[in-house]
């Protein structure tokens, strides 16, 4: 049902100034550039061994703040999910320089926070944006006050693999790691009340030390190299003052929460 993650989504009001910042952090050059007429929005797409980083601009006349606005999955089938949550349907056609291609959609109401989507299209191209330091999404991080529906949702609905559920009081409370195309979703019950938040972002990078020292020369606001909290992993502090998220490396990642 589930085959992989398919794109994490940050909403911007200048693709110009998002490109510029993230072109620089990816070490990188966006893989294609759509519009969507049918939903009235620009993006860009970065491309990674395992999804897509997508930019997204509205062309609605709204003004919201720039963000991670919430991240899709992709499906060979759509017909073949039983979602009781509530939910949207739709088909999109995305227009790039080359061709277009027409996206079948389910966006999933899981919190009015984020965006969690369900794609299904037949040309997924998963070329990398560049054979660069930083490869891969290791993991995205949700926070929540209701597992036992999160997990219904995500493992009975969606079809993907429960891989560790456990209580980690260091960490803060119950956490649950699913899996799916060599990526997980990690999530965090602290029980603090609110909707359901798109926390962040890890990426694997081949040697943090490379990649901490390339962003200190291009600007970015790093902090020294430390051990993370798993066993054999090393963390940084990437601050990006301008989009105003905050960001860890490691040796295997490096994150993207929502809020400074």
């Amino acid at each position: 049902m589930i085959k992989s993650l398919d794109r994490i989504s940050y909403l911007t009001s200048s693709l110009e100034k998002a490109e510029k910042t993230f072109s620089a952090f990816f070490d990188a050059k966006p893989l294609k550039k759509v519009i969507s007429k049918d939903r009235n929005y620009e993006s860009m797409l970065y491309g990674f061994e395992n999804m897509h980083f997508e930019i997204i601009k509205k062309n609605d006349g709204s003004s919201e703040e720039d963000k991670l606005c919430g991240f899709s999955l992709l499906s060979d089938d759509l017909t073949l999910l039983n979602i009781s949550t509530s939910y949207d349907e739709y088909e999109n056609n995305e227009e790039s320089v080359n061709k277009a291609q027409l996206v079948k959609c389910i966006d999933i109401k899981q919190s009015p926070d984020f965006q969690l989507s369900v794609n299904e299209y037949e040309d997924f191209d998963m070329n990398l944006t560049n054979e660069n330091n930083l490869f891969a999404l290791d993991h995205l991080v949700l926070t929540t006050n209701k597992s036992d529906a999160l997990i219904n949702l995500y493992e009975k609905e969606l079809g993907i693999r429960l891989a560790l559920d456990q209580f980690v009081e260091k960490w803060g409370g119950r956490m649950l790691f699913f899996r799916t195309g060599h990526a997980t979703i990690e999530v965090i019950d602290n029980k603090v009340e609110g909707n359901d938040q798109f926390w962040g972002l890890a990426w694997k990078t081949k040697d943090i030390r490379k990649k901490r020292e390339y962003l200190v020369e291009n600007g970015f606001n790093v902090s020294d190299v430390k051990d993370g909290r798993k066993k054999d992993t090393l963390v940084a502090t990437v601050k990006f003052d301008e989009v105003k998220i905050p960001t860890p490396v490691s040796y295997t990642h490096l994150t993207l929460p929502t809020k400074a």
